[in-house]
């Protein structure tokens, strides 16, 4: 009896052991909301793969364009551990400031329920989500952290794709509102608002052409103003819009209504820009009176794109289109790195992560909407906006 005793309890020991060696490890992602489609589908191929790692988000955009998300899965890198990747998207230059700065943000707790479909939390009858705050330890950013509130921040990292953008017309612009210049885009960010012949020459129309567009945490914005050579950090005008309905409704549904002014500021993510450009502008009132306009922006390509689905209207750039082609071959420019950091003083795990989550980026993008950097013919000097030539 005390020798199977003895026995008994160094099993349950080892048990034990072996239970206790293996962890749950979290790690914490912020910043830029036009890569958070590529870097989530990353994600979930890096911890098992569609159909095995369990997921949940918020919103009603899909994984592709939620603001909070949290993952569960697996990693080679980590045997026998649970693996969870939070994402909180906020902008690249506010991503850059979060992890400089060591700042607690949102991100969904480890108690919401995860799925290998993918839990919408708070539709479809999904429990709501529970939020905590946390400190996020990488960073994806359009823009490189020169063109950030903190320039000289000592992070780690470098360039895992090209992302592109397009500019856009509201819904109901004619056909001949096709065509955006960095001349155009410097005069329109300058003063918010231009007569429509500046872009068509119709001089006998009467429509106002409204600038609108991203806030200044945004990269997108910073690349977007670094690209036409206005500025990065240059102040400019953008006006916002009420309409029917809530921001939970479908994008194309229900009319702008009162015009408002940004000034400075902008949408904090691209789903606002997205829902100006995509209803009706017929019944616009600004100060109670009526007024003729249109609404003009960007938006990254997978935004974009669906917004042309519901009734937005394409524009070239310098008088060339959007396709990936146009982009590798450098003759497409608006678009800049996507650039994704690590903060200060990394743990050993913090490391092993970093660079399996880099090695598993460019196989998962899907060369439209987020290129990867082998796939480019061009290269860029002196970071956004900088002059293009071909690769060595």
């Amino acid at each position: 009896m005390k020798l199977k005793s003895t026995i008994l309890f160094a099993a349950c020991a080892f048990t034990l052991g072996s239970a206790s060696a293996q962890q749950t490890r979290v790690f914490n992602i912020t910043g830029a909301t036009a890569f958070r489609a590529s870097s989530n589908n990353a994600i979930i191929e890096l911890l098992g793969g569609a159909g095995t790692t369990e997921f949940a988000f918020t919103g009603d955009r899909g994984i592709g364009g939620t603001d909070r998300a949290i993952f569960r899965g697996t990693m080679s890198a980590f045997p026998g551990d649970t693996i969870i990747v939070r994402t909180s998207w906020s902008g690249s230059t506010a991503g850059i400031r979060d992890l400089a700065d060591a700042a607690s943000i949102q991100f969904l707790t480890l108690d919401n329920p995860v799925s290998t479909t993918g839990t919408n939390l708070g539709q479809s009858g999904n429990p709501a989500p529970i939020f905590e705050n946390a400190v996020a330890r990488w960073s994806f950013s359009d823009v490189d952290k020169l063109l950030s509130q903190r320039p000289n921040a000592p992070l780690a990292g470098g360039p895992v794709g090209v992302v592109p953008f397009m500019f856009l017309a509201g819904q109901g612009a004619p056909a001949a509102l096709n065509n955006m210049t960095d001349q155009l885009h410097n005069t329109l960010w300058s003063t918010g608002q231009l007569p429509i012949s500046f872009f068509t020459g119709d001089t006998s129309d009467d429509t106002i052409i409204l600038a609108t567009g991203r806030n200044n945490g945004s990269g997108t914005r910073a690349t977007i103003l670094a690209e036409t050579q206005y500025g990065a950090f240059t102040n400019v005008v953008q006006f916002d819009a009420s309409f029917e309905g809530s921001r939970t409704d479908p994008y194309p549904t229900g009319r702008l209504l009162e015009i408002s002014e940004f000034n400075n500021g902008g949408h904090p993510s691209n789903s606002g820009v997205r829902e100006l450009l995509t209803r009706d502008a017929r019944d616009l009132t600004f100060g109670g009176e009526p007024v003729k306009a249109l609404f003009v922006s960007y938006l990254t390509i997978s935004d974009a794109l669906a917004a042309l689905n519901e009734g937005a209207l394409e524009m070239t750039y310098n008088g060339v289109a959007f396709s990936a082609e146009n982009v590798k071959n450098g003759r497409y420019s608006l678009g800049g790195y996507q650039q994704f950091y690590l903060g200060a003083n990394p743990t050993s795990e913090e490391l092993t992560f970093d660079v399996a989550f880099r090695q598993s980026i460019p196989s998962t993008l899907n060369g439209i909407d987020a290129i990867a950097i082998p796939d480019m013919n061009v290269d860029r000097f002196g970071g956004d906006g900088g002059p293009i030539f071909p690769q060595d």
